[in-house]
Order: C-alpha cells, then sequence, then structure tokens
C-alpha cells in the first residue's frame, strides 16, 4: 500500500522553537511540532533568539522529540527583558513581505491576524489560532499595543478574516464574539483548549516529590521547612506580577519564613527589583530568569502553591503544566480558568483582582494544600494531553490540504 503524501505545514509567527523562550504561543508551536504525525513536514518561518546558531535569512534544521522540522528566522529577537521601540509583531509582518519564499507549504498557520499582511495575495489555505479574546484591547490594562488604536486593530481584523480558512480560538467567549461579528464566517470558528505536555509535567512518586522540595529549597537558598510559592510567566502588564508580589508581601507580614519564585522575563523585571529591595523582601523573593520546561517541571514539583495573576489569559499552558506536577493552583478568574480550578479541590480562584483577596486565597491553599495537590489536580487536566487537544488540529491541516472531502468553513 503506497505511503500517504506529506502535508507540508509552514508556521508563520515570531517564534524561536530552538531557543528558551517563555511563552504559551511558543509553548502551542513547539507541541505542534513534536506530537505531529509523520505525514506532516513542517518548517516554522520564524525569529531567533540566538543568531549564532540560528541566523537570520538562513535554514536551521531543528528537532523536537522525534519530529526534524526546518527553521527561518526572518527577524532577530532581544533577550534584553525591555519592550521593543518597534513591535515584535510590526516587524515581523514587514519582514515576511520580504521573505513570502520561505513560507513554500501546502497550508499556511499564524497564531496573530497581522502577519497576514504579508501574505496577502497568498492564495494558500491559512489557520489562524487567536489566544485570547481581542476586546481586552478596550482594556486600559491591556499590555497589546493595538489598545491606543482599537478602531485600526478591528478595521484591519474585518479586511483580514475572511481570508482566514479557519480559525481557531483558546477562549469559548472569543469563539461566540467573532461568530456575532462575522456571521457569514461563523462556520470557520472553533474552540481549542490548550494542553499539557505529560511526559514533561507529570505527577512523581512520592520519593521523588520530597526530594525535589529539598533539591528546589537548596538551590535558592531556602530552609527546608519554608513554604514555597510559585509563578511562571512574563513579567508583563497583562500577567500582573506586581499584585502577586503585594499579596505575598502580606503573606510574609503573617508567615516570614515564606518564599516565591517568579520563572520568566520580561519589561517589568526592573520594577520588580525595585519594590523587592523597597518591601525588603531580597531574601524572600527570587526572579529566577526564563527555564528551559525540565527546569520549570522541577520546580513546580518542589513549589507547594502556584500562583497566576493575571489580567486576561486565554488557556494558561503555565497552569496546565502545574496541575499536570499535582501542583495545587491559585488563580484570578481569568480566561478558561474554571475548565481547570475547581475551589475547594485543587485550588482556589479570586473573583476580585485585589491583593487582600489574591493573599486570602493563597493562604487558603496553602493550609489546603496536602489534600489538594497530587490526584485532583492531574484529574483536572486528564482530558488536556496532546494527543486529544491536537487530533482536530491535525484533522483541520488534512482538511486544508484537500486530503479530506469536508469543506465546512473553507466558502
Amino acid at each position: 500500500m503506497p505511503n500517504p503524501p506529506l502535508i507540508r505545514l509552514c508556521i508563520a509567527y515570531p517564534a524561536d522553537p530552538l531557543g528558551n523562550v517563555a511563552g504559551g504561543i511558543d509553548a502551542v508551536i513547539r507541541g505542534v511540532i513534536r506530537f505531529a504525525p509523520p505525514i506532516f513536514e513542517i518548517t516554522v518561518v520564524g525569529a531567533t533568539t540566538d543568531p549564532v546558531s540560528s541566523p537570520v535569512g538562513e535554514w536551521t534544521k531543528g528537532r523536537l522529540g522525534t519530529k526534524s522540522f526546518g527553521f527561518f528566522p526572518i527577524i532577530r529577537l532581544e533577550r534584553s527583558g525591555r519592550r521593543p521601540l518597534i513591535p515584535v509583531s510590526l516587524r515581523y509582518t514587514v519582514a515576511l513581505l520580504f521573505n513570502r519564499r520561505a513560507t513554500k507549504a501546502d497550508v499556511l498557520e499564524l497564531h496573530e491576524i497581522e502577519p497576514c499582511i504579508g501574505l496577502l495575495f497568498d492564495r494558500r489555505p491559512k489557520n489562524v489560532v487567536i489566544h485570547t479574546n481581542m476586546n481586552v484591547i478596550h482594556d486600559r490594562e491591556s499590555s497589546i499595543r493595538w489598545r491606543h488604536f482599537p478602531w485600526l486593530y478591528f478595521l484591519l481584523e474585518r479586511w483580514l478574516m475572511p481570508r482566514m480558512n479557519s480559525i481557531f480560538c483558546v477562549r469559548t467567549d472569543a469563539v461566540a464574539e467573532y461568530k456575532r461579528r462575522y456571521p457569514k464566517l461563523a462556520l470557520r470558528f472553533r474552540f481549542t483548549p490548550n494542553w499539557v505536555d505529560n511526559e514533561v509535567f507529570f505527577l512523581p512518586p512520592r520519593s521523588e516529590w520530597e526530594r525535589s522540595r529539598r533539591d528546589v529549597r537548596r538551590q535558592f537558598g531556602f530552609s527546608e521547612d519554608s513554604p514555597l510559592f510559585i509563578t511562571v510567566g512574563r513579567l508583563s502588564r497583562e500577567k500582573d506580577p506586581e499584585l502577586l508580589l503585594n499579596a505575598f508581601r502580606k503573606i510574609c507580614k503573617r508567615n516570614d519564613n515564606a518564599r516565591l519564585i517568579y520563572v520568566g522575563d520580561g519589561n517589568l523585571r526592573a520594577r520588580l527589583e525595585e519594590l523587592i529591595h523597597e518591601y525588603r523582601l531580597d531574601a524572600h523573593v527570587v526572579l529566577a530568569g526564563i527555564k528551559s520546561s525540565a527546569d520549570v517541571a522541577a520546580y513546580l514539583r518542589g513549589a507547594d502553591v502556584f500562583v497566576l495573576s493575571s489580567v486576561y489569559e486565554g488557556m494558561p499552558i503555565s497552569v496546565l503544566e502545574a496541575l499536570g506536577c499535582g501542583l495545587p493552583v491559585v488563580a484570578t478568574d481569568v480566561g478558561e480558568i474554571r475548565r481547570i480550578v475547581f475551589p475547594g479541590i485543587n485550588g482556589e480562584i479570586v473573583s476580585v483582582h485585589d491583593r487582600e483577596y489574591l493573599a486570602d486565597a493563597m493562604t487558603s491553599c496553602l493550609f489546603n494544600a496536602a489534600k489538594y495537590r497530587g490526584k485532583p489536580c492531574t484529574s483536572a487536566v486528564r482530558e488536556f494531553m496532546p494527543e486529544k487537544v491536537l487530533a482536530p488540529i491535525y484533522d483541520n491541516y488534512r482538511r486544508l490540504a484537500g486530503l479530506t472531502s469536508n469543506s465546512a468553513g473553507c466558502r
């Protein structure tokens, strides 16, 4: 029996799948590559964080798990943590205009709408994944620069969205909003959750868990009986790391032995460093920076409570990863968080974005950590394994490549 033809998929987004980059979208892209069936030949036209190993304008061969892929960076990403003067999405879109030949593929995948400008007259089928409800740009706390020109973004969206053959949204309210806004395109919109890589983020045996607790505390110079909170994500406005710091400050007034680790980097790092020093929490708080997935998993297994203090989210992968490691979660009530965090079972949800409420929830979760930890956490993410979540996505690629007869949503 002859082998089925290869489907060439090109992911066009300023990601570096070979770099150690924090962020949910980069994690999604790495997962799409890593778990892809053999029928898919994948390339990424992205951005490099290491121009020596992955030079701009040159092809590099990469591998994630057993899957190999081609990587062609068209811009360089600075890792200073500062916000660039020119938005990355704008730099990337302009660069894509001059590098369209690199996107040679049967199907194109985008993770934001703007790069479609660089592929405007390209008639190949396109899928876009929208990772939040873009109505968030009306929020003053949004870090998306479109908040200064929301009318322009929605004008651009109305122009570009009909050029998308399929649209996956990571928030159910985004699907509903898009169907309301574009009723003629309603069949193109679908909800997809995020997933957790259960080969990396899993609940270890008790002996390994106890060793992780000791190792993490020794690594950062904490005492072995220190209650340890952890958060993972960008140090940026939408994550509101300052809210978490102020809540933790209140906890320290009750328990001076408490400790907190931030994993990640961003343009608010300098501000956090100032506040940590001002609050005299230098011995209590660690800004660990960007870490590999293996290191993040080790830290999660060694902590007592994971905290998400975001102003808005889609379906945060960091929470899925924490729960996958059996770690209880305290989270603000954002995005799809109620699909995976169940108050009084595997964590707490904070409905009011306030440091007092967050501190109280963190205290309550810490007190109940032994009850919440383990199976109540891992059970919550059982439906969000890669093989379940990614199956419809790969089926959609096959459909777009013309390998199935179902053409719904491509009219």
